[in-house]
């Protein structure tokens, strides 16, 4: 099971980023959003809020017998990977509406979580979520179609590189268009 949460990670770095490269030619305006409005992907970071309507995405995948969802947003692809948020839902299920949390593999001694949050500062920190939260980081999907995914998170993250970091609030929502 430890292999699978492995492969989940792994999975979760090319589904959050690979659509960096798609959206840089994909259009900046969500033609069906909100009130006919942009896609976009808000977050609340510790108190501090963040907005990025021109590059969200979701992108749903497979991989064995794990179904996942990619959705996140960057606030500028010529900086690099700096200001960059991703969920990464896993379900055992195809991924529809509904709730998300714990653990993929409910009742096993599998380590699976269902939600991984991760999120990149502006100074190129990275902050994700671990495993011991997996009952409290949670993803509400509202709406999935063909064309976009809209939903709300709330959970917590850490800082990647620093042992023992402080729980950070980790919360938001998103209206998103799906690139596959």
């Amino acid at each position: 099971m430890i292999s699978k949460f492995a492969d989940m990670v792994k999975w979760s770095l090319v589904i959050c980023l690979s659509p960096l490269l798609l959206l840089s030619s994909c259009s900046k305006k969500g033609s069906d959003g909100p009130g006919g409005g942009d896609y976009y992907f808000k977050l609340n970071v510790g108190g501090q809020s963040y907005t990025y309507t021109a590059n969200s995405y979701a992108t749903l995948s497979s991989s064995g017998d794990i179904y996942m969802a990619g959705i996140g947003g960057f606030r500028d692809m010529s900086v690099g990977n700096k200001n960059v948020a991703s969920i990464l839902v896993g379900s055992l299920s195809p991924i529809g509406q509904g709730t998300y949390k714990g653990l993929v593999y409910p009742g096993t001694s599998g380590n699976t979580p269902a939600v991984f949050f991760s999120w990149i500062d502006a100074d190129g920190t990275t902050f994700s979520s671990l495993y011991q939260d997996n009952a409290t980081n949670t993803v509400q999907i509202t709406q999935l179609s063909s064309a976009s995914v809209k939903g709300t998170f709330s959970g917590k993250i850490y800082n990647a590189l620093a042992t023992g970091s402080p729980a950070i609030a980790f919360t938001g929502e998103f209206y998103v268009k799906r690139v596959n």
